[in-house]
């Protein structure tokens, strides 16, 4: 029997390994250095490291290979979301050659000896702290994908070469050969490395290679091609021998340069290195090229004999490589370091740095940083730069502990035409005369710039996106191309963003914003902002006031806002030569043309009839720290601005036009314009609702101050009069970019943490215009000449008011820091009693529906892909950092991350109070309504946070947990206009992701369990999830059993999400397929599609969440034209299910004391089960109505409680306190208890002891004592207990003595 338990122990050991094995993928555990990673492994582990350390690394593919493989880049660094300022930035490449293998896994090794270290490890954690690491494991996938395992020569050219037969370390560009070595279409993992080098302008880097123990330094080949025995000297050979012997020395095998490799066991390299050329000829090697154009010094490490041997000899690999590794890292801060300035104090791009001696330069980076390392010794070193006068500092002393700090300031070489110091500066502090020194009244604007504008011409909408593409492309050092939505044909609204360092917030920089094209037959506006593009980019570092202007403004440039309307007219100007008045020019299904100059949403209009390129233009606005906007147009020569402003504001918009206009008298007008009015849009579309223009949106709804500038009288001009125009008005636009310098400008930050506090509100005392602080804290405030009183507060802070006094030469620098509020006890209650009243008014019959019209629509509504829908919320949390938190779940079986957004004021200390929200959309993937749904319902979330009361006080309420598309793979597949199509349904796998919920299964998919773990964290009082294919709510549960012991609070659930929605609740879905007739528009899942393994029945079995799921309409996938129509429909109803996070039952458990009382469990109405969390909290959603309560705990009497919840009210906290213990009690009936089993069993015991040997002892003994005798009747008397024991052994036991006898 012991053998058949042992068997089945065993046996159930190996089951339990099996599952672990099946559930834990290897990727997510520690390494086991006895294993190599395929690409889907790859994939797999990287991202583990991504997940579980976010705050020092992150993962980014730099391109795909020829099989449309990602090329891999993990970024390790503190603060790995942005560039930071003097940390230089170093590089390791992979398996560059595909059966080179042991590169790829020690490479991997390293990133975890990295990570894992990081804040124990003080090495590390200096490493990482100082220095910006890059690591490819593969550059080559393709090949390593068809190497072979224990082929140590590389007998196959198939694995050595990417799938185009290309060697990659040869089809680099060379310095001896001019023509390119290899088709880009041949080698797109050379282009995107290339393309990766010179973006990033690495200081240092290193190449793994396999085949040999060496370290090999440039140049890798001569101008001969002699195929080895030459050496091929860099102007750095001697940096290049010692970063070579730096590696090789800490590496036990290459320091002793005898490889002994089985094909040459007498190759010798003294003291472990080699230059690359002598040892034999490389043309078109990836480390001369990154040397020689990449500004990064990079030696190759061939790390073994053997190119891929077999797994178990990874781990000697490590061991052999780790301290090399890490020491040639730190090497990237040997040298000298520092930055080349203006005068002003910005940095300069793109600067050169060369030594004397050295024929050898390196550039500058974005922040005008760089990093050129030297041996130690002493040293004269030139900064130069074009525009600038040069600078040379002799005697620099270089040590070979740390870089040497060396900082140049670089003056022009032309002072006559300098900005003030005040424009450059990040913080401006001397005074300056923003009109008398940059034009004269001659009409000379600026100097001559060394590049003209080219491209000038009447561009279509595809011209318009090349040439923006291209421009991007060209000055990608200070370019940000990017889309702000979609016009109503479904064109890009592109905007190109002008800065150094774009598309990041960056401190000192003023944001400002230009909007061309709002009439489509104003060709005008769209083609000045065109050349306005081209100008900044061509004379950035030639031209004094262009550089100047780009390195310390971020230039926001959207060319055409009416794409649709411009691709008519120009139809018409090409067909019949003339714009045939379609002024509006922007047509929609109902066939009724819409101005989008106009008709922008004031206070008193909903935002329904906002069209795709307003909507998408307003949450721009509102999602940037613009402090001027500008619309640029034909048909004026002029500047405008809003009719009703403030008049303190007055003073500021006049101030502004006057600097732009009317101050030079070249720019005047001998007459106004006379042009034909258009017609007016409005009378074409009577039903269109009166409203506003832009320049009055902006200056109510944003912090900027809006304006319209007026360049020409023609809307059309012929092309050859726009370099006229341009040339003639272009100061204008200069000159407004730099009045948004001339501002209070400041920061806002939390006196407490010194952090900058986002959305802070800024108002000046006699304007309602108020401005927000930017995500750091910054904010810019036009002011005219006087004296102020600005006022600062925000969520959670007292406000501030500071005295300011804006003088006409001097910026004034106003930082504000703010307290937090301590709330009393009352403060407190207070609070609670608004927040109910809140909810009241929400709840009342038109209280929802009015606050839903009245936020500011976020129009962000198409179709996205993957990558779109990572990007957008990746934007969003960058936007919104203070109230929002994107993290990963999992992946999906093609790697593609599923993603969850957290929205709440408490990021950093919820509150047990605070409910918490479940959205989930895109289980199947062919259902796409559901994801562009929440996602716009984020959008407004955060658009309108800070904004609109109402929303702020929800959203610092309430935790909501947006999980927008649990099947990406899916969703990749489905079909758009597609309404009954399968195609998506599915996950990669083939697998129906609601069927797959099932708790205890091994198999279950990766998206499954995503979900799984996040329903099994448990905490969320409610789930709504959006699927397409009918129009009604199903509750749980979908699978055939018994109904729900809440099912009344289910219905209820179901029937507010259906009652709110605009034709839900009438119960008939219209639906090609499925019930003709629903009331009240719920069902029980099971009543609609019986199935088992649904998330939601598992939601309510696991987590005892309620979820309800809403089928968004009759089509899965509609054409995006309905997406608008469809939000409109649903977008009360998703409000409404938050509001009914704080409604139901809530209270605390407490003991007579006042302590918490955790894991009490309140019993509903006899059968729904709650229980209160560690600090005694409960919440439970109910139906309105009266509903009984018991209230048990471990240790006290129950209490019974009858409670009424109302639809219209908050929770109100219901507070249970076990004023009687019924501890004493019990105590005491456990004791009475233990006394008297204690007792019988003594007793036992005692019978037992008298039946053994001992006993039978006495017996003899007393036997003995009666021959004497004695008399026993004394001893043992009638009443004893044991008389009875006595006597039956004496008188009955054994032969009878003689005495008992005569007796």
């Amino acid at each position: 029997m012991s053998n058949v338990w042992l068997l089945l122990s065993r046996l159930f050991a190996i089951l339990h390994v099996a599952h672990h094995v099946n559930c834990t993928p290897e990727s997510d555990s520690e390494e086991t250095y006895n294993t190599y990673y395929n690409y889907v492994g790859l994939t797999r582990r990287l991202w583990s490291f991504v997940e579980k350390y976010p705050s020092i690394c992150s993962l980014e593919s730099v391109g795909k290979s020829v099989e449309g493989r990602e090329l891999w880049v993990l970024r390790v660094t503190a603060h790995p979301e942005r560039n930071e300022p003097g940390k230089p930035r170093f590089r390791y490449v992979g398996n560059m050659h595909g059966d080179e293998a042991v590169s790829r896994q020690v490479l991997l090794y390293l990133t975890e000896y990295l990570l894992t270290r990081y804040g124990t490890e003080p090495r590390v954690t200096r490493l990482l702290n100082s220095t910006d690491i890059y690591i490819m494991p593969s550059m080559n996938p393709d090949g390593f994908e068809k190497a072979t395992e224990g082929d140590c020569t590389g007998s196959s050219s198939t694995a050595r070469e990417n799938a185009k037969h290309v060697d990659l370390n040869r089809g680099f560009p060379d310095q001896f050969d001019q023509l390119p070595r290899v088709l880009e279409r041949d080698a797109p993992e050379v282009t995107a490395v290339m393309n990766w080098t010179l973006q990033k302008k690495f200081v240092l880097s290193g190449n793994l290679h396999g085949g040999s123990v060496v370290a090999s330094y440039p140049f890798d080949d001569s101008s001969s091609h002699i195929a080895s025995g030459v050496y091929s000297h860099s102007p750095d050979d001697a940096l290049f021998r010692y970063l070579a012997q730096t590696y090789a020395e800490n590496h036990p095998v290459m320091k002793e340069g005898r490889p002994q490799c089985p094909y040459d066991p007498d190759e010798v390299f003294k003291d472990g290195i080699t230059n690359g050329a002598a040892w034999y000829d490389v043309p078109g090697g990836i480390q001369d090229f990154s040397y020689l154009q990449g500004n990064c010094f990079e030696v190759t490490f061939e790390l073994s004999c053997c190119k891929y041997p077999f797994a178990s000899e990874l781990y000697t690999e490590w061991n052999n490589n780790r301290e090399a590794l890490l020491t040639y890292m730190e090497k990237v801060h040997m040298g000298v370091s520092g930055y080349v300035m203006t005068s002003a104090g910005m940095g300069l791009p793109g600067a050169n740095i060369s030594v004397a001696g050295i024929d050898h330069n390196i550039t500058t980076w974005i922040f005008g940083d760089y990093f050129r390392l030297l041996l130690p010794g002493t040293y004269s070193i030139t900064a130069s730069s074009s525009g600038y006068l040069p600078k040379t500092v002799n005697n620099v002393t270089v040590t070979e502990d740390k870089a040497t700090l060396l900082n140049f300031t670089l003056n022009k070489s032309s002072e006559e035409m300098q900005m003030p110091g005040s424009l450059a500066s990040p913080v401006p502090s001397r005074a300056f005369s923003p009109t008398v020194w940059s034009f004269d009244n001659q009409g000379a604007s600026t100097p001559q710039p060394l590049v003209q504008p080219q491209d000038i011409g009447h561009h279509t909408y595809l011209d318009m996106v090349l040439f923006l593409q291209q421009i991007n492309t060209v000055h990608s050092s200070i370019t940000h191309l990017y889309s702000i939505g979609q016009s109503a044909q479904g064109r890009e609204l592109y905007v190109m963003e002008i800065s150094t360092n774009a598309g990041i917030d960056q401190p000192g920089k003023p944001e400002i914003v230009f909007v061309g094209n709002l009439h489509g037959s104003d060709a005008v506006g769209k083609e000045m902002l065109l050349i306005l593009v081209e100008y900044l980019c061509s004379n950035y570092g030639n031209e004094a006031l262009v550089t100047r202007l780009v390195n310390s403004t971020r230039v926001h440039i959207l060319p055409s806002m009416n794409p649709d309307g411009y691709e008519m007219i120009f139809g018409a100007q090409k067909h019949f030569g003339t714009n045939n008045d379609f002024s509006g020019g922007v047509r929609y299904s109902s066939n009724q043309n819409t101005d989008l100059s106009k008709n922008f949403p004031d206070q008193s209009h909903g935002e329904d009839f906002v069209q795709l390129e307003k909507a998408a233009v307003m949450s721009w606005m509102k999602t940037h720290s613009f402090v001027l906007s500008a619309s640029v147009l034909g048909g004026m020569i002029g500047v405008k601005y809003p009719n009703s402003v403030d008049s303190l504001d007055e003073d500021v918009f006049k101030l502004i036009a006057e600097a732009c206009f009317v101050k030079y008298s070249f720019l005047q007008l001998s007459q106004a314009c006379d042009l034909p009015r258009p017609q007016d849009r409005n009378g074409i579309n009577p039903s269109a609702p009166a409203g506003i223009d832009m320049q009055t949106w902006v200056y109510r709804n944003t912090g900027a101050l809006g304006f319209t500038i007026g360049l020409s009288c023609d809307l059309y001009p012929q092309a050859k009069d726009l370099l006229t125009y341009w040339k003639q008005y272009h100061v204008v636009l200069l000159q407004f970019i730099q009045q948004v310098h001339f501002s209070v400008r400041g920061r806002v930050t939390d006196v407490q943490s010194g952090q900058g506090i986002a959305n802070s509100t800024i108002v000046v005392e006699g304007s309602r215009h108020h401005v927000h602080t930017s995500k750091s804290g910054q904010y810019w405030r036009p002011l005219a000449p006087g004296a102020y009183e600005i006022q600062a507060f925000a969520p959670g802070y007292s406000a501030v008011v500071v005295p300011v006094r804006v003088s006409e030469t001097q910026v004034e620098q106003v930082d504000i820091g703010l307290t937090p509020e301590l709330r009393t006890h009352s403060e407190g209650q207070l609070v609670d009693k608004e927040f109910q009243k809140l909810l009241e008014d929400l709840s009342s019959t038109s209280g929802l529906e009015q606050l839903v019209q009245s936020l500011l629509p976020a129009g962000m509504l198409r179709y996205r892909t993957y990558r779109e829908r990572s990007d957008f919320l990746q934007k969003l949390t960058l936007t919104f950092p203070h109230i929002t938190h994107l993290y990963s779940l999992g992946h999906s079986w093609e790697f593609r991350t599923i993603w969850a957004l957290e929205i709440s004021g408490n990021l950093e200390s919820p509150q047990p109070t605070e409910p918490k929200m479940r959205y989930v959309a895109g289980v199947h993937g062919n259902g796409a309504v559901g994801p562009e749904l929440l996602l716009e319902f984020a959008f407004v979330l955060c658009i309108n946070y800070g904004g609109n009361p109402t929303i702020t006080k929800l959203v610092d309420r309430s935790r909501i947990v947006i999980v927008p598309c649990v099947n990406p793979d899916g969703r990749e597949l489905a079909q758009e206009g597609k309404c009954f199509s399968t195609a998506g349904l599915t996950n990669a796998h083939g697998v129906d992701l609601d069927t797959d919920f099932l708790s205890g299964s091994l198999s279950v998919q990766p998206e499954t369990r995503a979900m799984m773990d996040l329903i099994r964290e448990g905490g969320f009082s409610l789930s709504v999830n959006l699927e397409g294919g009918s129009l009604l709510v199903t509750y749980p549960y979908d699978r055939t059993t018994q109904p729900a012991h809440n099912e009344e609070t289910l219905k209820y659930l179901a029937m507010v999400y259906a009652g709110n929605h605009l034709g839900m609740h009438f119960g008939y879905p219209g639906c090609h397929n499925g019930p003709e007739s629903v009331p009240g528009g719920i069902l029980r899942g099971a009543e609609f599609s019986n199935h088992s393994g649904s998330m939601k029945d598992f939601s309510m079995d696991m987590s005892l969440c309620p979820e309800i799921t809403v089928y968004t309409g009759c089509c899965l996938y509609p054409p995006a034209e309905q997406l608008l129509s469809l939000w409109v429909e649903h977008r009360t109803s998703l409000f409404a299910m938050l509001l009914e996070t704080h409604k139901g039952l809530s209270g605390v458990v407490r003991d007579k004391e006042g302590q918490p009382v955790s894991d009490a469990v309140v019993r509903v109405n006899g059968s729904v089960l709650v229980h209160s969390d560690t600090q005694g909290y409960f919440h439970t959603l109910l139906p309105p109505g009266t509903h009984q309560l018991e209230i048990h705990a471990q240790g006290f009497q129950q209490q019974l409680r009858e409670v009424n919840v109302s639809s219209h009210q908050v929770a109100s906290p219901l507070v249970i306190k076990f004023t009687e213990s019924s501890t004493r009690f019990s105590q005491g009936v456990v004791l009475a208890a233990a006394t008297s089993i204690i007792t019988i069993l003594l007793f036992s015991l005692l019978i037992w002891h008298f039946h053994s040997a001992k006993f039978v002892r006495i017996l003899n003994g007393v036997r003995w004592l009666r021959q004497e005798n004695l008399q026993m009747d004394p001893i043992v008397s009638e009443k004893s207990p044991l008389r009875g024991v006595f006597l039956e052994e004496s008188e009955t036991g054994g032969t009878e003595s003689p005495t008992h006898k005569e007796q």
